[in-house]
């Protein structure tokens, strides 16, 4: 407990809080690639894909039950108890989530008829139904997190937020070096360091439903997060959507190839990530709307250096390192990934803008965005995906993220209009009301 009284100190100004959050993303993102380099090596590229069809295709939807109350819990830290922020996210967890996961039962049923699980077994299904269960409890986690990163409490912020990983890292180093690493107890391990990850943070922010009505900040919050849900979704649909329909109409090798793909071209994504993430509570406190458009504007600049820094070496080195890495059966990664770094590059800028749309109380152009994304990828996939396989998820994927930067940037500079002139602030009601 100490250790996490000793977090409590916060971090002052946004680029040390930029450089801590972006570190602990790296930091977060580099046991994912641990992750991958284990589970494609011990289990090759079939194990590897029946994990991705069990476990990352769920993903997906644990952020669609959310209903975008993390983002919710995020803004509104600055002004609203913390209880009454849990028990809005618990109440739309009951009365939203569950009701939803139940509507999507025909689309569970079309994936596990896939060809995905059609390999897998009868275990393997019951697997995806389990991970699906236990991500209609995501939302309290994550609102958790994001009710820290508002309230400018960095350091607990990224803690919380590497815990689950960094306990699903330890579970498969265990079984590796115990010689016990199979799909059966590489998604049991998975699911119990989720669960275990959640109840900690949970436990320790007090997150847990407790007394306290507040009716009106319910439906501000709701509000508020049904606007971001679709916008929330961005990053995590980008990376993900793809390979969820993969799971209905490719093999497990396919599968396991294209994940291996999809994951290198996220490498760049935890600077992003890092910096968009770190500017939302100087966007939310500052004193001035100069001062967030300042501030904003030099988040977009790193990203873009950023970004270039990490997707530009990884392109020359892809054709020798993945296969040195990976494996010589996993070679074919490299052509899918070559075709996912252009998009990648347009979704790491993205996540800034997104962020600086949110936090301009615009939560809704940054879903639009992802609506014009969501539909590039549907006509995309029918275009592409049968005749030309996991590549033609690559480049559909490619053009979606940059589609929903250029909405985004438009809608950005819509925004900068209406501030210049007065008919828009990064300011909440509550603060508007302390300052007069």
């Amino acid at each position: 407990m100490t250790l996490f009284r000793s977090l409590g100190t916060r971090v002052q100004g946004q680029r040390a809080s930029t450089t801590v959050t972006t570190a602990a993303f790296v930091f977060i993102a580099a046991l994912t690639f641990v992750n991958a380099v284990i589970l494609t090596n011990a289990l090759g590229a079939e194990g590897r894909g029946a994990v991705a069809t069990a476990y990352g295709a769920t993903v997906v939807l644990g952020w669609a039950f959310q209903f975008g109350m993390p983002s919710a819990a995020g803004y509104f830290a600055k002004d609203v108890d913390r209880q009454v922020v849990m028990n809005a996210v618990w109440r739309m967890c009951l009365f939203g989530a569950v009701p939803f996961a139940l509507l999507l039962t025909p689309l569970y049923l079309w994936q596990l008829n896939g060809t995905a699980f059609e390999q897998g077994g009868s275990s393997l299904k019951l697997w995806y139904l389990a991970f699906i269960a236990l991500h209609i409890l995501q939302s309290p986690f994550q609102s958790a997190v994001y009710f820290l990163r508002g309230s400018g409490s960095t350091l607990r912020f990224n803690l919380f937020l590497a815990l689950p990983q960094v306990l699903v890292t330890s579970g498969y180093l265990t079984l590796l070096i115990a010689d016990q690493l199979t799909v059966t107890t590489a998604l049991t391990s998975t699911m119990a360091a989720l669960a275990i990850g959640w109840a900690v943070t949970l436990t320790y922010n007090r997150a847990w439903p407790g007394r306290s009505s507040a009716p009106s900040r319910f439906t501000q919050l709701r509000n508020y997060g049904l606007r971001s849900w679709v916008g929330s979704l961005s990053f995590i649909v980008s990376l993900r959507v793809d390979q969820m329909i993969l799971v209905g109409l490719v093999s497990l090798e396919d599968l396991g190839v294209y994940a291996v793909a999809a994951a290198l071209a996220t490498l760049s994504g935890p600077v992003s990530r890092g910096i968009g993430q770190s500017l939302q509570p100087f966007i939310r406190h500052a004193s001035n709307d100069a001062e967030r458009m300042a501030r904003i504007g030099r988040s977009m600049r790193w990203v873009a250096m950023s970004s270039l820094a990490v997707l530009v070496p990884l392109a020359l080195v892809a054709g020798t390192a993945v296969p040195w890495v990976f494996g010589d059966e996993f070679g074919e990664s490299v052509r899918p990934l070559l075709l996912l770094l252009p998009g990648a590059f347009a979704s790491d800028l993205n996540q800034v803008v997104s962020t600086a749309l949110a936090n301009f109380d615009r939560p809704e152009n940054a879903s639009k965005a992802q609506v014009a994304s969501a539909a590039t990828t549907v006509i995309g996939l029918a275009l592409l995906l049968r005749p030309y396989g996991i590549e033609g998820a690559a480049i559909t994927s490619s053009v979606s993220y940059t589609v929903a930067l250029l909405v985004a940037l438009w809608f950005w500079r819509a925004l900068k209009r209406d501030v210049l002139a007065g008919r828009a602030t990064g300011a909440t009601i509550d603060s508007l009301a302390e300052g007069g």
